[in-house]
């Protein structure tokens, strides 16, 4: 940022600036540096490490859906306006990347979620290292790393495991644009701001919180005027910029109006579908989840942002506790709430802790920290040791006591690779199929093509109008099988997932096969 300053005011400008950032000073290039990268490259793969026993696990329900869009755009088919999904593009690229780069394999995302949130590791310690000494930064690192191999939260390549790194490295950016006084680091921020928006919507609220600290920042230094807002306006302007970049391919197809309506105008209904009330029990109930699985990481999280806040003179401290905010923010703006949702708060959460455990050190050493702080660690420690020991060795057990729709919902996923063989086998390349349920991995794992746009059903009950496109698009595309998979024991109320429009399509239309696996399968009668 080019302030209007002599030269030599100019020069004793910056050490003030750099007194009231307390940023860490470059790293240092020794001889020594070889040996110093051996635990952080150690560090860095364990997220690769940790996701290898379970890359080849039956695809969840999202990734069955992001899975189909992906293969669907290999094949010239355009996210929204042919296949109707609700999550920003970003996540179908990384999938179809991924598929070019390793085959079309439940492996393939995975692989690439798992690198991705090495290097997420890789930035974030980057990231403390410039705002704390070294050992903050192997700390907040290394429990980020381990972090990503909680159950439930992580082990998967939902669109949390994908936007980590451009939000992380977003932030990064800020930081070196801080530091630097570049507006270039400024505009970079806000693009990998745009690319993490553009990955999972809520990442907003991470950008929105960069904007409030550099404005702050601006007027701090500039003490107002035009030159206080450029920081901000060069943040926006790359967010902005990536997004458009993002969005350049649906102008080209003509698909933006899909395209907005998808992320939007249906996000919208989505998330105004739970009452407060129920948005904040079913929250609530996958928070104590989460707890279990991350109690240090929570409690030391809170006790960082306390920390922060007693000595908010740093304005790194601000920069930390707003981005931490945000990321809560993210989690709670969801319509519903999934454990994999917490993934977002990993981040912060381990950087927090990593600063209150060097504050505690530092201060008072090991020896001198007392017996309620040393009982208390112990237990979140216990705590979380024995959540995750049950959910890894008795998953199946645990999940029928904690949550048997989940139970239920992951058998169903097991079977789903046996009935898409099912499917393939009676059906030839071109023949489409349609999944009446939330089972999408079903068309991936048959590699046969949806026969419609709705091709799971959540938006026929968020949308109104989409239940008749719908079933009039049915009747006249006519796919070769219709498997029902809205049924008991996780839809238990067949009545009312099963509107008349639907049963006269099949009653007209199809022959009943019979009860495969989960579902009720149904064939296209055979015409005179």
């Amino acid at each position: 940022m080019d302030i209007n300053l002599s030269g030599g005011e100019r020069g004793a400008l910056r050490p003030v600036i750099a007194r009231a950032l307390r940023l860490a000073p470059s790293p240092n290039l020794s001889r020594r540096s070889l040996l110093e990268a051996v635990p952080l490259i150690v560090i860095c793969l364990l997220p690769v490490v940790l996701y290898l026993p379970f890359v080849r696990a039956p695809f969840e329900r999202d990734e069955g859906v992001y899975a189909t869009i992906a293969q669907g755009l290999l094949d010239g088919r355009v996210p929204y306006r042919d296949l109707f999904d609700n999550k920003p593009p970003l996540v179908y690229g990384w999938y179809a990347f991924s598929f070019l780069l390793f085959g079309e394999s439940v492996v393939a995302p995975r692989i690439v979620a798992a690198v991705l949130l090495s290097f997420t590791t890789l930035s974030l310690f980057s990231q403390a290292r410039m705002m704390y000494p070294r050992g903050v930064a192997y700390a907040a690192a290394g429990m980020f790393a381990v972090s990503t191999g909680l159950p439930w939260v992580a082990l998967h390549a939902n669109t949390e495991a994908y936007m980590l790194l451009p939000l992380v490295a977003s932030l990064l950016a800020f930081t070196i644009g801080m530091r630097r006084d570049s507006l270039l680091w400024f505009l970079l921020a806000g693009a990998l701001g745009g690319l993490a928006m553009m990955t999972k919507q809520v990442a907003v609220w991470n950008l929105i919180a960069l904007a409030v600290v550099v404005l702050g920042w601006g007027w701090r230094v500039n003490g107002g005027g035009w030159r206080s807002v450029t920081p901000a306006l060069c943040l926006v302007t790359g967010a902005a910029a990536a997004t458009a970049l993002v969005a350049l391919p649906f102008v080209a197809a003509g698909a933006v109006d899909d395209l907005v309506y998808a992320n939007v105008s249906y996000n919208w209904l989505y998330v105004g579908a739970l009452s407060f009330g129920q948005r904040l029990f079913q929250m609530g109930a996958f928070f104590l989840l989460f707890f279990g699985v991350a109690a240090p990481l929570v409690a030391g999280a809170l006790a960082g942002l306390l920390l922060a806040w007693r000595r908010r003179s740093r304005v790194t401290h601000y920069l930390l506790v707003l981005w931490a905010l945000a990321s809560v923010a993210g989690v709670a703006s969801g319509g519903q709430f999934f454990p994999h949702y917490f993934m977002q708060l990993l981040p912060a959460m381990a950087v927090l802790t990593a600063v209150v455990i060097y504050d505690r050190w530092r201060r008072q050493g090991m020896r001198l920290i007392g017996r309620p702080t040393l009982v208390a660690t112990a237990l979140l420690i216990a705590i979380s040791l024995t959540t995750n020991a049950i959910l890894y060795f008795t998953p199946e057990e645990a999940e029928q006591r904690v949550y048997e729709p989940i139970f239920h919902q992951e058998q169903w996923e097991s079977a789903s690779r046996s009935l898409g063989a099912y499917i393939a086998q009676r059906t030839s390349p071109e023949d489409t199929i349609f999944n009446y349920g939330r089972e999408a991995q079903i068309y991936f794992y048959a590699d046969r093509g949806p026969a419609v746009p709705y091709f799971y059903d959540w938006a026929l009950w968020y949308d109104k109008s989409a239940l008749s496109q719908t079933m009039g698009a049915l009747r006249q595309e006519k796919p070769v099988y219709i498997i029902d998979s809205l049924l008991p024991p996780i839809f238990k109320d067949y009545p009312q997932y099963h509107p008349p429009a639907f049963m006269a399509l099949l009653s007209e239309d199809y022959d009943y096969v019979g009860r495969v696996y989960f579902a009720d399968v149904y064939r296209l009668k055979e015409r005179s």
